[in-house]
C-alpha cells in the first residue's frame, strides 16, 4: 500500500511537471536562463576570434578629444584613418540622431540670413561666410567619408514600447520610419505563396532613433543595434529581424540587426530567411561559404559569449596615429566596430560572464559567432526530447526513491542532480545545445521531496516504533536491520522455523535465600546482564526474564538461515563465562550459579503476543515446549546444556556435542533424541574427549539391552573423565536393568516424569 502512494507521488509530479514544461512560466523561464548562465561560467571563457576588432570610445579617447559626443570631424578623421590601415568593414554601435551642436555652423547660416537681409549693404560678406559654412559643416564632411567607405555600416535604435515616448506623434513615428527605409530585409523566401508575413511572430518595434538623412543616404548601410534584454535585465538573445506595422499603409516593415549588416559587407553576401506558416524555417547567410545560422521560430539568435574581450584600442590613439598603441596591421581586413566602452556613457549590458559589458563588444561577439559558425542551437525536437525525458525519468525517480535509505536519499538526489547537470553541460559545452531545463531537475527534487516526506511520516514512525518496542531485547544490529527493512517485521504473528533458548539457574532459591534482597538484585543483574551481552552479540531476540530464567528465540524477526548454530554457539559462550564470573564470585565469597540450557528447533509461532491493552513480541508453540522440557531435563542427566535433535542435525558442522538419550516429555508421545552440547568444533574438554569412545559404545550396547558389556564401556568413561555425570546415569540404568528388564517392546526412551 505504501509503495502505491509512492507511485500516486511521482506520477502526480510527473504529470505537474510536464505541464509545467510546455505552460512555460515566467518563474521557470528565469530559472532557465540562470541555469544557462551557470553553463556559461562552467564552461569558462575562450578566446575569440582574430576578425574583428574595436575602437573604443574610452576614457582615454575622452580625456584628450573632449566629452562625448565629439565633433563629426572627429568621426571623419577616424574613419579616414582605419581606410588608411585597410579596414574591411568600419561598423558604427552610435546613433547620429541630430546635427553636430558643436560646429558652430546654425550660428554661420544665421549671419548669412542676417548679411542677405541687408541686401546690398551685405552682400560684400557673403562670399565668405559661404566659405566659413563649407568648412564648419563637419556632418557634410562626415558624409563625403561615408559616401567614400562602401565598407561603412551606421546603426540605429528601436525603443519596442511607448514608455519615455508619449510626447512623440504618430506622425513624427512615421516620419522616423521613413528615414531607415533604405535599410529594409526584403530577403524571404517563401515555403508556400500564401504565406504571410504579418502573422509570423517577429518582434515588434514601436519607434525609431534614426541617424540624421545626410548620414544615413551617405552610408547606405544600417542595421538595428539592440538586443533582446530577458527578465532578469541579462542579453542572452539577438533577434535577427524585427518588424515595424505601419498603420497608415498595413504593411509590416522589416529589418535586420547591425551585426548581420556587417557580416553581409564583410562577406559579400545577403541574408535570407525561409519561412513556413510556423515561423522562421532557416536562415542563411549567403556568401562565397554559405553560413546557415540556427534560430528559433521568431528569428531570435542565442548568443554564445565568449566571456572575453576583443581586441581594442582607444579611438585616441587612431586618430593620433600611435602606431605603437594602435599597429596599422591589427586593423588590415579586419572588421572595425565603434562604439563606447567608458562607463560614464552608459553602453554597457549585463551578460552571463559580466554585469557592465560593452554593447559594441556584445556585437562583436554576434559577428564572431556567425563568422566562426560557433553557435548555440536549440533544435526543434528539444520539446519533444525534454517531455520524454521527464516522463521516463519520472517513474525511474519514484522507483529509486521508494527504495532508497532516508539516510542515503540526499547522497541520491545530489548524485541524480550533479548527474543531470553533468548532462546539460556535456549537451552546452561539447555539442552546443541549449537543453538546460529546470523541470527535470525541479522533478528530480519534488519526487525525492514528496517520498521522503511521506515516508518519514508513515516508515520513519514505524521504525521510531520498532526502536522503541525491540530495542531493549534485541541486539543494535538487528534493530538497524528491521528499521531498514521494517516490512520484514510481521506484529500479527507468523508461523516460521525458529530455534527457541531456555535457561535457568540451578538451585536459585536456595541461594536467594541466603541474600538480602539488595545483594541478590546486584547478583542476578550482573548475571543477566553478561548472558544478555551474549545473546545480543548474536542477534538472538529476547522474549522476556523470568525471574532468574532467560528465554529467547533466534531467526525471527530478521531471519537468518543459521539459527540453530548461533544458538548453540550462544550457549557456549554463556557457559564459559559462567565458569569464569564463579571464579570471581568464588575470590568475593559470593554464591557460584550454575545454569541449565535447553535449546530446540522447529515450527513456532512469533508476533505481537497477548491482549489488546498489552502484547509483547514472543515465541509459542510446540517446538517452544520441548525445549523448556529440555533445559528441565538437565537435573536427570547431571548436565547443563540439552539440544533437540533437529537443532543437532543443522548445527553440527559447527558444534561438539554427544547423543544423550530418547526421552518421552509430559505431552508428547513419541519419544525425540535429545544430544548433551559439549562445545565449539574442535573445543571440546580434553576429558570429555578421552571419555567419548567409552561412552558411545556404551550407549550403544545400553540401547541393545547387553547390560553388563555396557556397564564396562560406562565404568571406562568415568575412568577416563571422573565428572562425566550421564556415564553415571546410564550405570544405574543398566543396574536396574539387569534385575529387572525393561518390557520387550521397550523403545529405548526414558519417560520424563515432570516438566
Amino acid at each position: 500500500m505504501k509503495n502505491v502512494f509512492h507511485w500516486v507521488i511521482g506520477l502526480s509530479i510527473t504529470a505537474l511537471a510536464l505541464a509545467g514544461y510546455w505552460a512555460d512560466p515566467l518563474p521557470a523561464r528565469r530559472l532557465d536562463l540562470l541555469l544557462q548562465d551557470v553553463h556559461f561560467r562552467w564552461r569558462g571563457p575562450v578566446s575569440p576570434g582574430a576578425d574583428v576588432v574595436v575602437a573604443a570610445i574610452d576614457e582615454k579617447s575622452i580625456d584628450e578629444l573632449g566629452r562625448w559626443p565629439w565633433p563629426r570631424g572627429v568621426m571623419a578623421g577616424l574613419v579616414e584613418a582605419l581606410q588608411n590601415y585597410q579596414a574591411r568593414v568600419v561598423g558604427f554601435d552610435v546613433v547620429f540622431s541630430s546635427p553636430d551642436p558643436s560646429s558652430g555652423l546654425e550660428s554661420l547660416k544665421s549671419l548669412r540670413d542676417e548679411a542677405r537681409a541687408l541686401g546690398p549693404n551685405g552682400a560684400p560678406i557673403l562670399p565668405l561666410l559661404d566659405r566659413h559654412i563649407d568648412r564648419a559643416d563637419n556632418d557634410q564632411r562626415f558624409a563625403q567619408i561615408l559616401n567614400r567607405s562602401p565598407g561603412a555600416v551606421l546603426g540605429f535604435f528601436f525603443h519596442f514600447n511607448r514608455r519615455g515616448l508619449e510626447h512623440v506623434s504618430d506622425a513624427e513615428r512615421r516620419a522616423a520610419f521613413q528615414s531607415v527605409q533604405y535599410a529594409q530585409f526584403r530577403g524571404f523566401i517563401k515555403s508556400r505563396p500564401d504565406i504571410d508575413l504579418e502573422s509570423i511572430p517577429f518582434r515588434s518595434a514601436y519607434a525609431v532613433e534614426a541617424n540624421i538623412p545626410i548620414l544615413a543616404q551617405s552610408a547606405r548601410n544600417a542595421g538595428y543595434i539592440g538586443f533582446d534584454v530577458g527578465p532578469d535585465g541579462t542579453v542572452r538573445k539577438l533577434p535577427l529581424i524585427v518588424k515595424h506595422f505601419d498603420k497608415g499603409s498595413g504593411r509590416s516593415s522589416f529589418f535586420t540587426p547591425f551585426s548581420v549588416r556587417i557580416l553581409e559587407r564583410y562577406l559579400d553576401g545577403s541574408l535570407l530567411f525561409k519561412v513556413n506558416p510556423l515561423g522562421i524555417e532557416k536562415v542563411l547567410l549567403d556568401a562565397a561559404d554559405p553560413i546557415e545560422i540556427p534560430t528559433g521560430p521568431s528569428g531570435e539568435f542565442f548568443i554564445n559569449f565568449t566571456g572575453t574581450r576583443f581586441p581594442e584600442f582607444s579611438i585616441a590613439d587612431i586618430v593620433n596615429r600611435r602606431a605603437n598603441l594602435a599597429p596599422p596591421d591589427r586593423f588590415k581586413d579586419k572588421i572595425v566596430l565603434i562604439g563606447a566602452t567608458a562607463a560614464a556613457l552608459e553602453d554597457l549590458r549585463a551578460t552571463p560572464f559580466d554585469p557592465v559589458y560593452p554593447g559594441v563588444h556584445l556585437h562583436a561577439t554576434a559577428v564572431d559567432n556567425i563568422l566562426r559558425n560557433n553557435f548555440l542551437r536549440r533544435p526543434d525536437w528539444l520539446p519533444l526530447a525534454n517531455s520524454a525525458l521527464l516522463l521516463v525519468f519520472g517513474p525511474l525517480l519514484t522507483a529509486v526513491y521508494s527504495r532508497v535509505r532516508p539516510a542515503a536519499g540526499p547522497w541520491v538526489l545530489t548524485g541524480l542532480f550533479a548527474a543531470q547537470c553533468a548532462a546539460n553541460h556535456w549537451l552546452f559545452a561539447c555539442r552546443h545545445i541549449l537543453s538546460a531545463s529546470v523541470f527535470p531537475l525541479l522533478e528530480n527534487i519534488l519526487i525525492f521531496a514528496g517520498i521522503m516526506v511521506y515516508r518519514f511520516a508513515t516508515e520513519e514512525k514505524q521504525k521510531r516504533l520498532i526502536k522503541n518496542v525491540f530495542g531493549h531485547y534485541l541486539s543494535p544490529t538487528v534493530v538497524d536491520q528491521l528499521m531498514k527493512n521494517p516490512g520484514n517485521l510481521k506484529l500479527g504473528g507468523e508461523e516460521k522455523r525458529l530455534t527457541a533458548y531456555f535457561t535457568d539457574l540451578e538451585g536459585f532459591t536456595a541461594v536467594a535465600e541466603k541474600l538480602s534482597p539488595e545483594e541478590l538484585v546486584r547478583l542476578l543483574n550482573s548475571f543477566l546482564t553478561e548472558m544478555t551481552d551474549i545473546l545480543l552479540k548474536y542477534e538472538g531476540t529476547l522474549d522476556r526474564y523470568d525471574g532468574d530464567a532467560i528465554k529467547a528465540f533466534f531467526g525471527a524477526p530478521v531471519y537468518f538461515g543459521d539459527h540453530a548454530r548461533r544458538a548453540c554457539w550462544v550457549c557456549v559462550e554463556m557457559q564459559g563465562r559462567l565458569a569464569e564470573l564463579r571464579k570471581t564470585w568464588k575470590r568475593e565469597d559470593k554464591p557460584e550459579l550454575y545454569m541449565r540450557v535447553g535449546i530446540n528447533t522447529g515450527p513456532m509461532v512469533v508476533g505481537n503476543l497477548g491482549s489488546k491493552k498489552r502484547m509483547a513480541y514472543g515465541m509459542n508453540g510446540d517446538s517452544v515446549n520441548l525445549a523448556a522440557r529440555l533445559e528441565g531435563a538437565n537435573k536427570y542427566y547431571g548436565t547443563y546444556s540439552l539440544i533437540g535433535e533437529s537443532t543437532y542435525r543443522e548445527a553440527k558442522d559447527f558444534i561438539e556435542a554427544r547423543e544423550l538419550d530418547s526421552v518421552r516429555v509430559v505431552g508428547r508421545d513419541n519419544p525425540v533424541k535429545i544430544y548433551e552440547l559439549l562445545g565449539k568444533t574442535g573445543e571440546m574438554d580434553p576429558g570429555v574427549r578421552k571419555s567419548l569412545p567409552f561412552y558411545n559404545r556404551g550407549l550403544e550396547l545400553y540401547k541393545g539391552r547387553q547390560w553388563d558389556e555396557a556397564t564396562a564401556c560406562f565404568t571406562q568413561a568415568i575412568e577416563a573423565h571422573p565428572g562425566d555425570r550421564p556415564a553415571k546415569v546410564y550405570l544405574g540404568r543398566c543396574s536396574r536393568f539387569k534385575d529387572q528388564p525393561p518390557p520387550q517392546d521397550w523403545d529405548g526412551a526414558f519417560n520424563l516424569e515432570s516438566k
